[in-house]
């Protein structure tokens, strides 16, 4: 009798185990969702920004250099270094390796 007790004692607190980890599971996996349409929001109008800044950066060029075009070529040489600086970057892992860190650390961070 005891032992059909302790049995069924071991399988519920498995059973609570377990939904204590898929709420979890739950939690965290809403957090990276929520931070992932607010990074994909951002990215979205931030580029919307930087398209507008950077024909309004030209336009400034063109009319300081009485030009029609070379403050074009002036932007687009600059977002060709930033490509340059991005890609050397990456093939240098200096992004992988920030990135491995920040999630690392928000995963082993405790929620209040």
């Amino acid at each position: 009798m005891k032992v059909n007790s302790l049995i069924g004692k071991i399988i519920s607190l498995i059973k609570i185990k377990g939904d204590q980890v898929k709420l979890e599971l739950i939690l965290k996996f809403s957090n990276f969702l929520a931070l992932s349409i607010l990074f994909f929001i951002l990215a979205i109008l931030s580029l919307l920004m930087l398209i507008f800044l950077s024909f309004g950066i030209a336009v400034v060029f063109n009319e300081f250099l009485m030009s029609s075009y070379w403050g074009y070529f002036i932007a687009s040489a600059f977002f060709l270094l930033v490509i340059v600086i991005v890609v050397w970057m990456s093939r240098s892992r200096k992004i992988r390796n920030w990135l491995e860190g920040v999630i690392i650390e928000s995963s082993y961070k405790k929620n209040p």
